[in-house]
């Protein structure tokens, strides 16, 4: 009665009985004559002369992607020596700026606009106060003397 349950209970599969081949028989059907086998592995003019634009195509391709590469590189090169500049170029306006600022203070200004040229502060009825709308600026329609 197990002879006939084909089912096999456990992890692992018993092999029932050996498969046996006829080496012979699989040997005469893999050859092949000699004849074909020249006749398909022939070039003819035409695939040679595709193969050979082929190449001549890819070759060009190549040579172009190694340019393009190359005047990148040197363009990347090129961009980085101008921002470098750039960079120096913003710290001396900022220091010739700063020299600026500090020779001509604040204080020198007024002392020069009151004594030279004759301006004063406000007198208080000079000052006009307004009411605002609560934005940011105002509108004169009017004439304020």
């Amino acid at each position: 009665m197990a002879a006939r349950n084909k089912y096999v209970y456990g992890n692992t599969a018993r092999a029932l009985q050996p498969v046996r081949q006829d080496v012979r028989s699989q040997r005469r059907e893999t050859l092949r004559p000699r004849k074909s086998i020249d006749r398909d592995t022939g070039m003819n003019p035409g695939f040679m002369i595709f193969v050979t634009i082929a190449m001549i195509v890819t070759g060009i391709v190549c040579v172009q992607y190694i340019r393009m590469q190359s005047s990148l590189t040197t363009y990347v090169n090129q961009i980085s020596a101008m921002e470098i500049e750039l960079q120096s170029l913003r710290a001396e306006n900022d220091d010739y700026e700063s020299r600026i600022k500090g020779a001509i203070g604040l204080e020198d200004i007024k002392k020069r606009a009151m004594d030279e040229l004759g301006m004063k502060y406000a007198s208080d009825e000079q000052i006009v106060v307004y009411s605002s709308d609560g934005t940011d600026y105002v509108r004169q329609y009017v004439s304020l003397e």
